[in-house]
């Protein structure tokens, strides 16, 4: 199975689970970049607001092409409730080129779901997968079990598609 990462990270906190999830599973890794410089209290102000406002900022075109992966997993920081918006930039530029994916995302603490539904239905995909690390779940050092679990699902499901094409 071959796999690719995808995300974006302003702060190092998706970046670390990005890489987290990649010791688990061997897989082709790249970081979304836009133009925009996100640093410091401004930063993080604006990028807040783009994705409050579904904004879609130009990023650099990815390295890799996804289409040669069987699966792609994408992650993002949750802003504002949001995907944020460079991945949202990605979702919508490269959706007629992911055929699998799974999302996965850090969060401080929100719920989620809504963030899945929206990167979902960008890119007219339900995901296989999804995982969610929130702050807390960091301090009580449950994030390692729920990347465990994140990934066993991912295999599964190359492994079903596996073996429906044995039939």
């Amino acid at each position: 199975m071959k796999v690719f990462i995808v995300y974006f990270s302003r702060s190092g906190r998706t970046k670390k689970l990005a890489e987290q999830i990649n010791q688990k599973i061997p897989s082709d890794l790249e970081e979304i970049k836009d133009h925009m410089n996100r640093k410091g209290i401004i930063g993080f102000l604006k990028s807040g607001n783009e994705a409050y406002f579904n904004s879609i900022p130009l990023i650099h075109p990815l390295k890799k092409d996804p289409t040669k992966y069987d699966i792609v997993i994408i992650g993002t920081p949750v802003w504002a409730n949001n995907i944020a918006s460079p991945v949202r930039s990605f979702l919508k530029e490269y959706k007629d080129k992911l055929e699998k994916v799974a999302f996965f995302c850090t969060s401080m603490g929100s719920d989620p779901k809504l963030v899945f539904a929206q990167m979902g239905k960008v890119i007219h995909k339900e995901p296989v997968a999804v995982l969610n690390i929130s702050s807390r779940d960091e301090r009580n050092r449950l994030d390692s079990e729920m990347i465990d679990h994140f990934v066993q699902t991912i295999k599964k499901s190359e492994n079903e598609k596996i073996k429906k094409n044995d039939r």
